[in-house]
């Protein structure tokens, strides 16, 4: 494997990993696509797509200058990393991450100002929320669209917001309320543009046939070696 994969692997391991709800699921009323907005540093602006099907969730982003999205399959409880430009992905499952989820929302507090908005045409709430480290962004979060997950540790480092890394700490701690508009500090880090509310075909949350199960950088395993015969 030569280095620019390996540092591609490595950062896709990154955002490999998953804020979950409280309850492990991604069950809720909408099924459709949600095109977000995201701030990746300063001046910089990164397009996600958030596919979302009864329990499972895909996420379509840039990292490292590969394109790659992650699925999340809340029948089987695992996450994988696809990288389609190299035909690869990486798989772990998530059933030990359910106790530090639930201690986590445990220390989410959310606070509804009453002050409503519009965003690409559906209405949300905004709501001062604070996560476990005391950092609060203010949110706007629209009911009836099932749970939020987002994807921690990310591509600039660790923790503080999408800018900083994608993960302030609230996400998959929100409930039934779902996002549209992240603001911290004065900065929207977040923001939905476009929300298409379809039917999904199932392949749309599998692995392609053929990709190659590789395992996680540094030598700590997400799976065996092997390659995907068949979607799941």
């Amino acid at each position: 494997m030569n280095a620019r994969i390996s540092r591609a692997l490595a950062a896709a391991a990154a955002v490999a990993t998953l804020a979950l709800p409280a309850a492990a699921t991604a069950q809720g009323t909408f099924e459709g696509v949600v095109t977000f907005q995201v701030s990746a540093g300063p001046g910089g602006q990164q397009t996600m797509q958030y596919s979302v099907k009864g329990d499972k969730v895909r996420m379509d982003m840039s990292a490292g200058g590969m394109s790659m999205f992650t699925l999340y399959d809340g029948a089987t409880k695992t996450v994988d990393m696809v990288m389609p430009m190299r035909q690869m992905y990486m798989e772990r499952a998530i059933d030990n991450d359910q106790a530090m989820a639930d201690s986590a929302a445990a220390k989410v507090k959310i606070e509804w100002t009453g002050q409503k908005e519009t965003i690409a045409g559906r209405e949300c709430e905004h709501a001062n929320v604070t996560d476990g480290e005391g950092q609060t962004s203010d949110i706007c979060l629209a009911k009836g669209m099932g749970p939020f997950m987002r994807m921690n540790g990310g591509m600039g480092g660790r923790g503080r917001g999408m800018r900083g890394g994608m993960g302030g700490g609230w996400e998959g701690h929100l409930g039934q309320a779902f996002p549209l508009k992240v603001t911290r500090n004065g900065q929207v880090e977040m923001l939905a543009t476009k929300i298409e509310a379809k039917s999904l075909d199932d392949a749309t949350f599998r692995v392609p046939d053929g990709y190659q199960k590789m395992q996680m950088p540094m030598g700590m395993p997400m799976g065996g070696r092997g390659r995907r015969g068949g979607g799941r």
